[in-house]
């Protein structure tokens, strides 16, 4: 039997329609038909959402059909992450490309690099519209909630490749905080301005505002 079915026989078991279940779930009428029909899967969240509305566990919702949502939420997950690292590309590449046009010694080469910025800028829109559809739909609001997110979702490989993205994931303040310092300190040398003092005044500066965000999202969280 396909999850689908379970649905809607312990919908109609509990005399429920599927409005009712739709705002339990926080989506759509047409979603909860589409779950029905098995046309569509539900993700985790709403996986949860259901069992709490019918008071059952999500193991007997998805039953023999957990092998195939599993591997369906692992290759969501590899999108998703391939989708918030190239939104990170994009942000580094605009970040050096403004770098370059404030140093550019003729209006050919500004014009060029204007071409690359809006190029990039049209990739990170294009990038942006599934982020937040995946987002919304799985209830992800900080940085920690998606790297735990994917941390949860993807299913573990030896591969190195996967060993270095659960690590990046695991600390993905600290990364974000050498991203930080390597883009300040950049921009320094840059401008002629890079000297010991303010490599560490950067660095600190980095790292404290690291600091901060971690807890903030930890308090955001609660």
């Amino acid at each position: 039997m396909e999850i689908g079915t379970r649905i809607r026989e312990h919908r109609q078991a509990n005399g429920m329609k599927q409005e009712a279940l739709a705002a339990a779930c926080k989506v759509s009428r047409q979603t909860v038909s589409n779950w029905e029909r098995n046309k569509t899967l539900p993700d985790i969240a709403s996986l949860k959402a259901i069992a709490t509305a019918f008071d059952t566990s999500v193991d007997a919702l998805i039953g023999d059909d957990a092998p195939h949502i599993i591997e369906r939420f692992d290759a969501d997950s590899r999108r998703f992450l391939a989708i918030f690292f190239l939104m990170q590309v994009c942000w580094v590449s605009s970040y050096l490309l403004g770098l370059f046009a404030a140093n550019a010694p003729n209006h050919e080469e500004e014009l060029s690099i204007a071409v690359a910025e809006a190029f990039v800028l049209g990739i990170w829109i294009m990038s942006f519209i599934p982020y937040l559809r995946y987002t919304r739909r799985n209830g992800l609001k900080t940085i920690g909630d998606i790297s735990a997110h994917l941390l949860e979702h993807m299913q573990q490989e030896k591969s190195l490749g996967m060993r270095l993205t659960r690590s990046i994931l695991s600390h993905i303040y600290v990364w974000n905080c050498l991203l930080c310092d390597a883009m300040m300190l950049i921009a320094l040398a840059g401008a002629g301005w890079l000297t010991p003092l303010s490599a560490i005044i950067t660095i600190a500066a980095s790292s404290l505002i690291a600091v901060i965000g971690r807890h903030a999202d930890r308090w955001f969280n609660r």
